[in-house]
């Protein structure tokens, strides 16, 4: 069996690709598709939820099993996935949040030749901070430049005049300790 996918990324634009997939291929594969079409960066955590037409989040389907009687990926395949529903999420990087919503528009008994076909694409994810070069250089934040370091965790919007002022008068540390 195969089943067509449309898959949306929760974005301000307009961005999805409809996709062919093999019932029998597993949720790890879809979800090696998924960020590999939309260009994200490769080794972040992600998981998908069952879902129904509201899109409420349900029972997560996580990459990796923590107990052999927990379900994953790679143990869960596309059509068992979407045996009950026809409705999905997939969050990919926690820490961006990359949410994208799975509707099977129809499926087919007969399957093609290819695991996996994109047949439809309408627009391209944003640029995200993890795309730009300080963000994703290896360089060591001990030989980074302060304004290095500021652009970095995002201090380089901070107003210095909000800071205390070195001579300014500090209250007494009832622990003694200097500040």
């Amino acid at each position: 069996m195969e089943f067509f996918l449309r898959v949306i990324a929760d974005t301000n634009d307009t961005v999805l690709k409809e996709v062919r997939i093999r019932g029998g291929a597993s949720m790890m594969k879809l979800h090696e598709h998924i960020f590999t079409e939309f260009g994200l960066n490769p080794g972040e955590m992600a998981s998908f939820y069952y879902s129904n037409a509201n899109w409420d989040q349900g029972d997560e389907l996580p990459m990796f099993a923590m107990d052999d009687n927990m379900p994953s990926m790679d143990g869960t395949s596309v059509e068992q996935f979407f045996s009950d529903t026809k409705n999905g999420l997939y969050v990919y990087n926690f820490l961006d949040m990359n949410i994208f919503y799975l509707e099977v528009v129809k499926t087919e008994e007969e399957e093609g030749f290819e695991d996996f076909v994109v047949l439809s694409s309408v627009g391209e994810l944003p640029e995200t901070a993890q795309d730009t070069p300080s963000a994703t250089s290896s360089k060591d934040p001990g030989e980074m430049t302060e304004a290095e370091l500021n652009a970095l965790y995002g201090l380089d919007d901070l107003d210095s005049g909000a800071l205390p002022k070195e001579d300014d008068e500090q209250e007494d540390d009832p622990y003694g300790y200097d500040y």
